[in-house]
């Protein structure tokens, strides 16, 4: 295992100086309760039934705790770690030693091997917990570390790891909303990695930060990642967080969520470049007691106060939800940009050629219909109506 290090030598003087990255601080002293309620209980959620049935105790280890930034250069400025190790060894001091805390009797976590399909596990740290949100879709933003970054392990090896959520108080299976974006597919080290040439080629490349980043001991992380799930406003929701090493204890790995991040959310959807001359965007929380402010270009567009808005001017939008969870008002908002009447470019489309070979009457059915996928290649992604002229006047009236 290779720990990235930086010398510098002034050569003149034949003095060398060893310099190393800032990083992060961790503290496992705190109480579950006032971690789990200060890192993410602080938005627009109330968190209740806040457990652990299995950490890193039994071996006399803090295996979960909060982070914080410090001088160094991670990407979120605190919150929660849960680990298969210390937490203590994440950060704080350097360490190029392997991470490789715990021993067999730190047992597994049973939910953790039924939802991800998989046996032999170890050094589990679960918390748990009730949440009520006011809004039908959380999200919370993390990044996975660990010392199966290391040479083929990648190509072979990957501990578990899962965000599991289900309704309170049912025998619903667990959903897994650890994926990565726009699949099933459970984030690891084997599904986010690099190429590791001879052995295995790249998977999800675009999600993997790098090895040896520096700002924590772990060999390798991925990039912020995003976990979202859609809910039913007012319902009580169960979440587990678990991570654990499979088939050994060696090679530690930790998942980090940003702190007050675990929120409700609105989606307006991704920005929208359109030929279209209006669109309708949809800010509903599916929340009766929700109300609506939007906003252009950050100006309060007085009129409209439903959960949707018909565009007809581009610019940048925003809807500002307000709801009573209980006793708190929250405030959730989200904003996009968009760009209305805007003729797009194709790319030419390769000329359509038949030979007049079995009739010879000089005459050939072209179906266009079957370069409708070569026309959308060149297009952003949206839906399209597809249609052909034989001439530009035709296709504009």
């Amino acid at each position: 295992m290779i720990k990235k290090t930086f010398l510098s030598c002034a050569v003149f003087i034949g003095i060398c100086h060893l310099i190393v990255g800032q990083q992060i601080a961790t503290n496992g002293a705190m109480s579950l309760e006032a971690l789990i309620q200060s890192t993410l209980g602080q938005g627009c959620v109330e968190i209740s039934n806040i457990s652990s049935s299995i950490n890193g105790s039994l071996n006399d280890i803090s295996s979960f705790g909060r982070f914080a930034k410090e001088q160094s250069n991670f990407p979120f400025q605190n919150g929660l770690i849960l680990a298969t190790g210390s937490v203590a060894s994440a950060g704080n001091a350097l360490n190029t030693n392997v991470l490789s805390e715990g021993s067999r009797s730190w047992g597994r976590d049973p939910d953790l091997e039924i939802a991800l399909g998989i046996t032999q596990t170890t050094n589990a740290t679960s918390i748990e917990f009730d949440f009520i949100s006011a809004s039908n879709q959380i999200a919370f933003n993390y990044l996975l570390a660990s010392e199966e970054y290391s040479g083929t392990n990648p190509c072979l090896y990957s501990d578990g790891f899962a965000f599991l959520i289900k309704e309170a108080g049912t025998s619903n299976p667990y959903s897994n909303i650890a994926i990565i974006p726009g699949t099933a597919t459970p984030v690891n080290t084997q599904t986010i990695r690099p190429q590791i040439v001879g052995h295995c080629p790249a998977e999800n490349l675009s999600y993997f930060e790098g090895y040896n980043v520096g700002d924590t001991n772990y060999n390798g992380q991925t990039k912020v990642l995003t976990a979202t799930a859609g809910i039913k406003p007012n319902v009580a929701y169960h979440i587990k967080l678990v991570i654990a090493d499979q088939k050994d204890w060696r090679y530690d790995s930790a998942v980090f969520i940003q702190g007050n991040s675990f929120d409700a959310t609105v989606n307006l959807g991704p920005d929208l470049v359109t030929c279209a001359s209006s669109v309708t965007l949809n800010g509903s929380i599916n929340n009766p007691l929700a109300t609506y402010k939007w906003f252009r270009n950050g100006v309060l567009i007085s009129a409209a106060t439903n959960p949707t808005l018909v565009v007809t001017e581009s610019g940048n939008y925003k809807v500002q939800v307000t709801v009573l969870l209980n006793t708190k008002t929250c405030e959730i908002e989200d904003d996009v940009i968009i760009a209305l009447n805007v003729r797009q470019a194709l790319d030419n489309i390769p000329d359509y050629k038949l030979c007049d070979d079995s009739s010879n009457n000089g005459y050939e059915l072209f179906d266009l219909s079957t370069r409708n996928n070569q026309v959308l290649k060149s297009l952003p992604l949206s839906t399209y109506k597809i249609s052909y002229h034989t001439t530009s006047d035709h296709a504009q009236s």
